[in-house]
């Protein structure tokens, strides 16, 4: 059997109420909802952190946060820019594990699991890498006058400061295409992981989006994240991808709950432990559309895509998150 691509695609504080699969009126999400009719829809997927660093960290390595120092940093819940702390280099991850299946590994988007050279995605198994290393909003702006120009990445080394983004989806799309085209050039399935800045503060966003948005710029913001699911399906279809590509949709946290962000019907939200249950749909020619209520981690990727695309790593064994037993499709 050919071995699956992978797309796993993490927003940025995008709340379970933010989508229309999953109750909302305002914003526009034709594609997720699409994503979530043909696939799987997840009604209640955990994130480990109700922040990024960790959140991020947990989910690419199975490992809960205070197993791989990432419980805090010092005094802060999470990385800012210069901090000497970040992922350690060597543990085992989700894009070192396909590499070594012989997967092309590819990241576009946030990083923040470190900004030093040693912490970068390139060091942790990503053939290619484009975006911030860490949030939007940990650049020159107002209020932060003190912080380094936000920096762009390509590979390891800076492409531009304080890039202009409300063009930054786009181009990361154009990235994620050229890496997929490359890769089935090749003959290789690929890992892309598409990190998205939006909806992070502060909100900036094509006026395509913002002019057609009935939730101001937080709308735009969905439905801008909505628009690149939809060109990378299209990309699929084009590249006769489509059936052989396990899609993966999530949030590393809740919403903050204000600027038109949305937890309902839960209680709580960025930063608070109150059963925050973030947004996940499964798209693949494997799954079974339907939706599934069973409580589920993002510490359970790790070993899901494990069972699926080919590499074999006991459950527990990098990090003894002890996820055992767990249907590995359903996890993926």
């Amino acid at each position: 059997m050919k071995a699956p691509n992978v797309i796993l695609i993490n927003c940025d504080d995008l709340g379970y109420g933010d989508l229309g699969c999953y109750g909302s009126l305002l914003n526009k999400t034709s594609a997720l909802d699409a994503l979530a009719r043909e696939g799987m829809r997840f009604t209640d997927f955990y994130m480990v952190s109700p922040v990024c660093s960790p959140s991020r960290a947990a989910m690419l390595t199975g490992c809960y946060p205070a197993r791989i120092g990432f419980a805090r940093f010092g005094k802060d819940a999470v990385l800012f820019p210069g901090s000497p702390q970040g992922l350690d280099p060597g543990e085992m991850t989700i894009p070192r594990m396909l590499k070594g299946a012989g997967y092309a590994t590819g990241m576009v988007g946030k990083w923040h699991c470190g900004d030093q050279p040693e912490f970068l995605p390139t060091r942790h198994g990503f053939d290619f890498y484009f975006g911030l290393p860490y949030s939007n909003d940990m650049g020159r702006m107002r209020g932060r006058a003190a912080f380094p120009p936000l920096p762009l990445l390509r590979q390891e080394s800076v492409e531009q400061e304080q890039p202009d983004q409300a063009a930054l989806t786009e181009r990361y799309v154009q990235e994620s295409i050229r890496f997929m085209r490359e890769s089935r050039k090749e003959g290789r399935p690929f890992f892309l992981y598409f990190a998205h800045m939006h909806v992070h503060l502060p909100l900036i966003v094509a006026q395509r989006f913002r002019e057609e948005s009935e939730n101001g710029e937080y709308g735009a913001a969905v439905a801008c994240v909505d628009w690149s699911l939809a060109a990378l399906r299209a990309e699929l279809a084009e590249l006769g991808e489509s059936e052989n590509t396990l899609i993966i949709f999530t949030s590393d946290n809740g919403a903050r709950g204000d600027h038109g962000g949305s937890n309902a019907p839960l209680r709580g939200g960025k930063v608070q432990h109150l059963g925050r249950r973030d947004a996940c749909a499964d798209d693949c020619a494997l799954a079974r559309p339907d939706s599934w209520g069973h409580c589920l981690s993002g510490v359970g990727y790790f070993h899901g895509f494990s069972s699926h695309t080919g590499p074999r790593v006991g459950a527990g064994a990098a990090c003894g998150c002890g996820w055992t037993g767990v249907d590995p499709l359903v996890v993926c």
